[in-house]
């Protein structure tokens, strides 16, 4: 249920058409875009060994980073690591079509919340007392 203040036959449709949404931008180019990339992503062993170079750096500096204390020499070399991952074309396709999604998401979270008058996204996340 939704919320005890809406009816059933509300509540039905509500979900009828959060379905029906949900399917649109599972239909979209944007998410499409997304599936392609990852597929491509994910048989690309440059990319992955890229990726795997970034992790492990930044792994290795985890304390530095969680505490403040990386030295400017290690930001620059973790700068570089990300760069070398994101000059890899897989990878700067997965990240264009994650962002075109995202973006996306938004607009129609932004035309939601326009529509119920209130922010859909803030109130979608779970924190607080209750979620």
């Amino acid at each position: 249920m939704l919320t005890s203040t809406i009816d059933a036959p509300a509540e039905a449709e509500a979900l009828a058409a959060a379905r029906t949404f949900g399917e649109a931008l599972k239909a979209s180019p944007e998410f499409a875009a997304v599936l392609a990339a990852d597929a491509a992503l994910s048989q690309d062993p440059a990319a992955n060994a890229a990726i795997a170079a970034f992790d492990r750096l930044q792994q290795s500096l985890r304390a530095e980073i969680t505490t403040g204390a990386l030295q400017e020499s290690q930001r620059a070399e973790l700068a570089r690591c990300q760069q070398d991952m994101y000059d890899v074309p897989s990878v700067a396709a997965y990240v264009a079509a994650t962002e075109a999604f995202q973006t996306a998401c938004q607009a129609t979270s932004s035309i939601v919340s326009e529509i119920i008058g209130i922010d859909f996204a803030a109130n979608s996340r779970s924190g607080g007392c209750c979620g």
